[in-house]
């Protein structure tokens, strides 16, 4: 008797957990799980080693691993040179709850859709709770949930901009049809993810944290001079003062956003009359401006706080990172050569499930294999959105909505989403750990997102 596709990919996704959990390097574990995979599959040997080295050879992947690198040593410079606790400071002197920082946070950070993105918030979330009072999953959950609370209707992500291209929805009605999900989705991780509990004052806090980055950063011009700013604005000082900790603390990432959202807008009104080859322009567009973002941001960083800021900033614990990267995409890569869509979709027609089921778990499934936004919508949309009844009895927002919402939670539940991976490893902890931590908020989300669809069907989009 043949196992069924969707039972294989999930024994395979178990084991891969399961040695990650007994500390066998994530990158390893995922590779030789797709192996595995890809033998099952019956993959001949050498297509199995044609498919693995031209991953490891793709120019994405090649891309993401510089990246990721680039991201690790910003971070790092950051930290050092202590422009972090500036960033700290800077959103304590707008945000008074410590709590709330630490949803804001990851949350702007989110803003700017690059692989692996999560790995640039992570010390900052470090930064509003030093002594991780609230536990290392707890920080890793925060941190990779709030990241993406804005995927859904941010019309920067990949995976938007391909929905509005494959459902013909508009930016701006994906936008209002996808809204909802934002404040349920920061809701559900303020309740459940970040409970309330006593703590001190945030201004305080971080006025002590002040003074541990000017240690670190010994020497660094400006440091000495963002705690006094800090100490005026604890005593009720000037706006002057705030308004100074604040464009000193946004400062490196403004940077690095502006300089990425100025390129990408400009890259987007110039690629479609250069006539480059369409995957020439995607990558363009997916790495250029964000590596030119983080070269602007390390620029202003060394001039701001001198060189000693970068000496030092790749480490080890990077290049390990990005092996840990290698190993997810050659997985991913091996889980598409063993035609994992298309055979689930055949399965799910054979066994005669319902339109509505198959519109919810193929995006999930896609999701749960690709581990990115763009990958469940390129893989499941296409044919989820050939299974329309013909009639026009379920409006085509509706089928949007539902989608999204249920691909959403298996790219957020797949154990290939760089992020989820990235800050686990920043936070030292397992990535079950930290899928326990927000799989309550992520169930009733769906549960929230299936009413909505009901709502959108029974009023008709």
């Amino acid at each position: 008797m043949q196992i069924p596709v969707l039972i294989q990919v999930l024994l395979i996704f178990g084991l891969v957990v399961a040695a990650s959990a007994k500390k066998v390097h994530l990158g390893l574990a995922a590779a030789l799980g797709g192996i595995l995979f890809a033998l099952w599959r019956g993959l001949p040997p050498l297509d199995l080693a044609l498919t693995v080295g031209s991953e490891l050879l793709n120019p994405d992947t090649l891309l993401l691993l510089a990246l990721v690198i680039v991201i690790m040593v910003f971070s790092a410079a950051m930290k050092k040179a202590g422009a972090m606790h500036l960033f700290s400071q800077a959103l304590g002197a707008l945000v008074p709850s410590r709590r709330l920082a630490l949803a804001l946070a990851p949350l702007i950070i989110g803003t700017l859709p690059m692989p692996g993105g999560a790995i640039l918030s992570a010390p900052l979330v470090d930064s509003f709770d030093p002594d991780r009072a609230r536990g290392p999953a707890t920080l890793s959950a925060a941190n990779y949930w709030f990241r993406h609370s804005m995927e859904l209707a941010w019309p920067l992500y990949p995976a938007f901009i391909l929905t509005a291209t494959l459902s013909g929805l508009s930016v701006g009605r994906l936008i209002l049809l996808n809204f909802y999900a934002i404040p349920v989705l920061f809701g559900l991780g303020l309740i459940f993810i970040l409970p309330r509990q006593h703590e001190t004052a945030l201004a305080l806090r971080i006025d002590g944290l002040t003074s541990q980055g000017g240690q670190v950063a010994e020497g660094a011009n400006g440091i000495a001079g963002a705690g006094s700013v800090s100490a005026s604005l604890t005593d009720g000082g000037s706006r002057r003062a705030r308004l100074s900790l604040v464009v000193q603390g946004f400062a490196p990432l403004l940077i690095v956003l502006g300089v990425y959202g100025l390129l990408d807008l400009i890259w987007r009104q110039m690629s479609p009359g250069l006539g480059l080859p369409a995957a020439a322009t995607a990558l363009i567009g997916r790495y250029a401006w964000i590596f030119c973002g983080l070269a602007a941001g390390l620029v202003y960083v060394v001039r701001r706080y001198g060189r000693p800021a970068i000496r030092g900033s790749l480490s080890a614990a990077t290049l390990k990172l990005a092996a840990v990267v290698a190993g997810i995409r050659v997985f991913a890569a091996l889980l598409g050569a063993g035609g994992v869509a298309v055979a689930a979709a055949t399965e799910l027609a054979a066994a005669g499930i319902p339109f509505l089921a198959a519109v919810a778990i193929l995006p999930f499934v896609a999701g749960l294999v690709t581990g990115v936004g763009f990958g469940y919508v390129g893989l499941s949309f296409p044919i989820i959105l050939g299974l329309a009844p013909a009639d026009g009895s379920f409006p085509l927002t509706a089928m949007v909505a539902l989608a999204g919402a249920f691909g959403y939670a298996g790219m957020m539940l797949s154990p290939l989403h760089v992020c989820m991976v990235v800050t686990a490893t920043h936070f030292g902890t397992s990535l079950l750990a930290t899928i326990r931590r927000f799989a309550l908020p992520l169930i009733l989300f769906v549960v929230v997102a299936i009413a909505y669809v009901a709502l959108l069907a029974r009023f008709k989009g």
